[in-house]
């Protein structure tokens, strides 16, 4: 047993009693934080003992600021304090020294001690002590500069800021954050940043203060480190889910070692690697630069989760959350009002397009692809009787123009005619004559002339009568050609040259307007608008494009 003397007592007891109150020598080593200072600027000291205790954040601890370089206290107009934050507005040779704060208990006895060395210095506007190193690779990207490196309080407010290089040189507005694309070796040099502020008090009204810092930037050949990130997905991403899928979202990073980590966590659960039994795990891939979340079945459970995928380096940390959310059912009445709205549009274009271009489609049909819709074998030798007829108030066809429209139809679209002064025989009475072109021919071609009917005007009644008697029971279409002078505004004016007894029969027929030399061109309206009425034809012979009857 060790014998314990009166001294060895006293000792011990004092050494526990400085532990009690705080106060020993060796527990508060002082360690100097060097702080280079211009002659005329700021100087501003931030305690960093102002979290380290739960106690002051509660109001137990105060921080107390303390000058040991001799005369002069650290109050205003010199100096501004905070509980944390210790600023000296224009620091002059006297304010070179050491200062410290201390985290003092409610007995006032220091528990901690921060301590400061100020050195002032004037004429160039850096030192080495001063300067933050930063080392940028020639032709490639180098970071922006830091215009402060310390927190100004609130109660300063800052105005602008200039750049210089080397002290000499004022850089232009353009310079900006000095951030380079493509570094070069004339981006070397020194980069001071001096800030301007004013003090918000009555003491200090208008008076600028002025704060710098000073970046060495050296430009060298090499390639900079791999800074570790997350490059998918992006950070608050959502990502629209079917309720009751499997859903896969990949994590990938750059990474800067083999001992980086990349993981997933659900809220602020980790998330099982590699357990497929669960409904929630990732997978890792072999490089392990990805980590896929699974989700094997999406529930609302997932919906009111955030899920965050964590890369961990020695160099840098880095994250990203997404969440997700149930996607929109599909609008079906918008799908339907848009396959109608088109339905309808479609409609009325083909609609509009064959009215104006029926003529044309139908010929084109009969031409090139042999469609008729009349039965070949309907008994009906001739495709169209020619048949003249007395006008009185019209013009009327010559008798030129009339031979050579029978003429093309039969040379050049290869129709077969019933003309009376050529397939009527000799002798025959008129009007039977005519009723059998008519119960022969799928269409009647009425001319008006103004020389009238052969072989003369006294049996054209019965005529007539016959043909009226004819084209109702033998279904036989009507064509009626007129000329360019008959009236165009109602099919009873043009068809007023008929007797009264045709009239009605004439207006349910088609007429088709001759106009002349204008129609004469085997391209014009009259020859297609005439072949539309024609009954089609298999044994028609091509007609040369812009033919013209001579």
């Amino acid at each position: 047993m060790v014998k314990m003397t009166p001294l060895f007592m006293f000792l011990v007891l004092s050494a526990t009693k400085e532990l009690f109150r705080g106060g020993c020598a060796l527990c508060d080593s002082p360690s100097h934080k060097p702080v280079g200072v211009r002659e005329g600027e700021m100087a501003v000291l931030q305690c960093p003992l102002r979290t380290t205790m739960a106690g002051h954040m509660e109001g137990n601890l105060t921080l107390a600021w303390s000058n040991h370089s001799g005369p002069g206290e650290l109050q205003e107009p010199a100096v501004w304090m905070s509980d944390d934050t210790l600023v000296i507005l224009r620091v002059s040779p006297n304010h070179q020294g050491s200062y410290s704060c201390s985290l003092l208990n409610a007995s006032g006895q220091p528990l901690s001690t921060a301590w400061f060395n100020i050195t002032v210095f004037s004429g160039q506007c850096y030192t080495d002590m001063t300067v933050y190193p930063v080392t940028c690779y020639l032709r490639q990207s180098c970071e922006k500069l830091t215009c402060t490196s310390v927190s100004v309080p609130q109660n300063f407010t800052k105005h602008n800021y200039t750049w210089y290089k080397n002290c000499d040189t004022e850089l232009p507005s353009d310079f900006g954050d000095g951030y380079l694309t493509s570094a070069s070796e004339i981006d070397n040099g020194y980069y001071t940043c001096t800030s301007y502020y004013t003090y918000n008090s009555n003491l200090h009204d208008g008076q600028v203060f002025t704060l710098s810092r000073t970046t060495g930037r050296t430009v060298e050949e090499g390639s900079s480190p791999v800074m570790p990130k997350i490059i998918e997905p992006r950070d608050g991403e959502v990502i629209e889910v079917d309720m009751g899928s499997t859903v896969v979202v990949v994590c990938r990073a750059v990474l800067s070692s083999e001992f980086d980590n990349v993981y997933w966590m659900e809220n602020r659960s980790f998330v099982e690697k590699n357990q497929k039994t669960l409904p929630v795990f990732y997978n890792v891939s072999q490089e392990n630069d990805q980590a896929s979340l699974v989700i094997s079945q999406v529930s609302e459970e997932q919906l009111r989760y955030t899920y965050t995928c964590q890369l961990e380096s020695s160099s840098w940390n880095d994250k990203v959350s997404i969440t997700f959310k149930q996607k929109s059912p599909p609008q079906f009445h918008f799908l339907v009002l848009g396959i109608v709205g088109v339905f309808v549009v479609t409609v009325v274009v083909v609609t509009v397009v064959y009215v104006k271009l029926k003529v044309d489609i139908i010929l084109f049909l009969r031409d090139y692809l042999g469609w008729h819709h009349h039965n070949v074998s309907d008994g009906k030798r001739y495709d169209a009787f020619v048949l003249c007829y007395k006008s009185d108030t019209e013009s009327g066809v010559s008798e030129e123009d009339r031979r050579q429209v029978e003429e093309v139809l039969e040379e050049e679209y290869g129709y077969s005619l019933c003309l009376y002064d050529r397939d009527v025989l000799p002798g025959d009475a008129v009007a039977e004559a005519v009723l059998g072109c008519i119960e022969q021919s799928r269409r009647l071609i009425l001319v008006p002339s103004s020389l009238g009917l052969n072989p003369g005007q006294d049996s054209q009644y019965s005529l007539l009568t016959g043909l009226h008697a004819a084209l109702v029971e033998r279904q036989t279409w009507l064509i009626l050609i007129q000329t360019e002078s008959a009236p165009d505004s109602q099919v009873d004016l043009k068809l007023d040259s008929l007797p009264e007894a045709l009239r009605l029969l004439a207006q349910s027929g088609h007429t088709v307007t001759w106009r002349g030399s204008h129609s004469k061109p085997l391209s014009s309206a009259f020859w297609k608008e005439l072949r539309y009425r024609m009954p089609a034809t298999t044994r028609r012979r091509p007609p040369k494009d812009e033919r013209t009857i001579l």
